[in-house]
């Protein structure tokens, strides 16, 4: 079954650099780039426990690594038979070491944008009360915050198996919802939240407008809050 599942992967690869060469277009660049996403948080892991910063965390080196992450996939050239990976390492380990060479701590800019997408979604066509609108508004930042620290990287605040148990179920809750997105809404909360890209980013990785990704994201979270009172949104 191993084999069967790796001769899968290299096929799917393949696959989606054809595509690439093909097209160019934004959606392959952005499955190559999901196709990648767990091979670069392994190398993250290594960059994040030889090269610590005082100032940045592990999300920080992430959203570094995802930029050089983009720059060998747009630069790569499958047809010289080289390894992508040993090929992509480079530009991933450059990109996080300038980055926190020149890093300063700034947590304002992703929050202000999710705040301000979700501000706009609250406000559209609903028979809210203002306190209302807030509330919801609230509760869709706590999802984000979730999604951010639950799904992506499970740190329970002790080694309780109960703690362990209730924080994988949790994220797994979590997961779960998220792959039940619509394809653009999904690759938002993925690229926002599970890669850590910033929101102009997520924007250019989809070809898309900034402020179309804050409606996205907007739309994602109202969406997630929903599913998971157990509401039953036919959009869903």
């Amino acid at each position: 079954m191993d084999d069967l599942q790796i001769a899968s992967d290299a096929d799917s690869e393949q696959s989606l650099w054809r595509d690439w060469l093909a097209s160019k277009a934004a959606k392959v660049r952005t499955r190559l780039f999901f196709f990648y996403s767990h091979w670069v948080r392994v190398v993250v892991a290594h960059l994040y426990s030889r090269y610590p910063h005082p100032l940045a965390e592990w999300n920080d080196y992430v959203n570094l690594a995802s930029i050089g992450l983009l720059q060998a996939i747009d630069r790569f050239d499958p047809q010289l038979g080289n390894s992508f990976k040993a090929y992509a390492e480079p530009y991933i380990k450059g990109s996080v070491l300038k980055g926190l060479a020149c890093y300063v701590k700034d947590r304002r800019t992703p929050e202000s944008e999710r705040l301000a997408s979700l501000a706009q979604e609250s406000g559209g066509g609903e028979d809210l009360s203002d306190l209302e609108r807030i509330a919801n508004v609230a509760i869709d930042l706590a999802f984000g915050y979730f999604l951010e620290m639950g799904v992506i990287e499970q740190e329970p605040v002790d080694n309780n198996p109960l703690s362990l148990y209730e924080a994988e179920r949790g994220s797994l809750d979590l997961a779960e919802l998220v792959k039940h997105l619509p394809a653009n809404e999904r690759q938002v909360i993925e690229g926002h939240y599970f890669q850590h890209l910033s929101f102009s980013q997520v924007s250019e990785l989809m070809g898309v407008s900034k402020s179309r990704v804050s409606q996205l994201h907007g739309s994602a979270l109202k969406r997630l809050r929903g599913a998971h009172r157990g509401i039953d949104d036919d959009q869903f």
